[in-house]
């Protein structure tokens, strides 16, 4: 799964560069990133952004399509570059049927900006197994005089699916240096009769560094007493131990919250390096899974040097 995922994000890396190339002299407006993927039930941002030779702008406006069977609007936020020329205008709606479409309306105001940047965030939910593209029906960027900037429009898509019988969420994280963040182990509702569960999970420890975990509420969530114990067996494998005593849960729900510290920047995998799910009689049950990737951005509070020791006491 590990080499799957870094595929995709290689793909993607190389859609942004070719997408770069290929505009040459003409100044674009694009998805980023071109494709999402994601599990239903989750939540998700896009941005819709300019790329550099896009010169002068001062007005836009946009129209854009998507499968409501698929998504749901969540809302939509201004970007940062309209505000980055100090005061906008910026305003959102859903359209009329039948497309229901998302009304963009943004300005900048006695003023203009330069790509590249993004104009507009929005923010979907995941609702069934689907593909939902997300394309411009209408766009138009002006000039400080009013005048049409001409710009090519490049869509994007969105693919939907069920999540994997054990799974780690959210499917991407990207955090500043220096902070702490969470992890959830989690199962679907295709995982019954759960009694215990051993899990190893592995990440790259001069990135990401473990400081914790902690049971999660699907467990005790039948009433039963619970056993979780959580242990390293190095800096980059956690070891996760849980059990319901005298009983069994069923999914969907989560089995663990696991605390991390963003060392430094870079990213990782992290993967399941085993899965064992038990049911009461201790026999075997059969589960998928997937893992997660974490992105390290620069520009936090980067702690150099700190040892898994001193962040455990720093943060536990």
């Amino acid at each position: 799964m590990m080499g799957m995922r870094w595929k995709a994000v290689c793909l993607l890396a190389l859609l942004a560069v070719l997408l770069a190339s290929t505009a040459g002299a003409d100044s674009a407006l694009y998805v980023d990133p071109a494709l999402t993927e994601v599990w239903t039930g989750g939540d998700f941002w896009v941005d819709v952004s300019v790329n550099d030779e896009l010169l002068g702008l001062t007005g836009y406006d946009l129209t854009i399509d998507y499968d409501e069977d698929v998504l749901g609007i969540l809302g939509v936020a201004e970007g940062a570059l309209p505000q980055s020329s100090g005061e906008s205008f910026f305003y959102w709606t859903p359209g009329p049927a039948p497309e229901n479409a998302i009304v963009i309306n943004g300005a900048v105001l006695g003023d203009s900006v330069d790509g590249p940047g993004v104009l507009a965030r929005l923010h979907f939910s995941a609702l069934i197994p689907g593909v939902s593209a997300l394309e411009f029906l209408t766009f138009e960027l002006r000039d400080i005089l009013n005048d049409p900037i001409p710009t090519t429009a490049y869509d994007g898509q969105v693919v939907v699916t069920n999540p994997p019988t054990i799974y780690l969420t959210p499917q991407t994280t990207q955090v500043p240096e220096g902070t702490t963040f969470s992890i959830d182990v989690a199962v679907n509702e295709s995982l019954t009769d759960l009694t215990g569960y051993n899990l190893i999970i592995t990440l790259d420890s001069s990135v990401v560094h473990y400081v914790g975990a902690v049971e999660g509420p699907l467990p005790s969530s039948g009433g039963d007493d619970t056993g979780f114990y959580w242990t390293l067996q190095d800096d980059d494998i956690l070891i996760i131990d849980g059990a319901v005593l005298g009983g069994w849960v069923n999914g969907p729900g989560v089995l663990a919250h696991i605390t991390l510290f963003a060392l430094s920047p870079g990213a990782t995998d992290m993967d399941f390096l085993s899965v064992e799910l038990r049911d009461i009689d201790n026999n075997p049950l059969t589960a998928l899974d997937e893992g997660a990737v974490i992105v390290v951005e620069p520009g936090g509070s980067p702690v150099e040097g700190t040892s898994w020791s001193v962040v455990k006491s720093l943060y536990r």
